[in-house]
């Protein structure tokens, strides 16, 4: 039996900007007139008919924001939350904002699509976008967070105030 031993390497983490939770604040505008657009839209291809409006906003945010699971550690001094991100992201195209109560990860990035049917095919581009808030049980020091990216794996680490 012939074997051959293959080394793993884990990715090399790279820095992800971190930013005051609040200098995020257009870009979850942004994100929220999209899914408003298109949960009218929705709205209209349903005929136009009341009362499923919350079914409809769901829908559009389903097909607009890509969710990613979470876990959050906690040590003596610190939160830690690690994200992991659907698809392949760049640290370019992430930011992390961070406040004494409240995490924000977000990013953005530009996606093409390419559609074939019987007439040809046709090329979309589309903006796509992560965007998730997370409470945080304890107050921490923004100004000491730090977040890298390694793969997939966005990993944020939050110093508690000091007492």
């Amino acid at each position: 039996m012939n074997s051959k031993n293959f080394a793993t390497t884990a990715p090399t983490p790279v820095a992800v900007r971190v930013v005051p939770a609040q200098a995020l604040a257009e870009r979850e505008s942004r994100v929220r007139e999209r899914i408003a657009r298109r949960a009218y839209q929705i709205f209209e291809q349903r005929g136009a008919t009341h009362g499923r409006d919350v079914e409809d906003w769901l829908r559009a945010e389903s097909e607009l924001l890509r969710r990613f699971p979470h876990t959050v550690a906690k040590t003596d001094h610190s939160f830690i939350v690690f994200a992991e991100l659907p698809g392949t992201w760049t640290a370019e195209q992430l930011v992390v904002g961070v406040e004494s109560r409240r995490l924000v990860i977000s990013g953005e990035r530009e996606v093409e699509v390419t559609y074939t049917h019987p007439q040809g095919t046709r090329t979309e581009k589309y903006t796509q976008s992560i965007f998730q808030a997370l409470g945080l049980p304890v107050d921490i020091d923004p100004s000491r967070a730090t977040a890298s990216l390694a793969g997939m794996t966005l990993e944020i680490s939050m110093p508690q105030v000091r007492a």
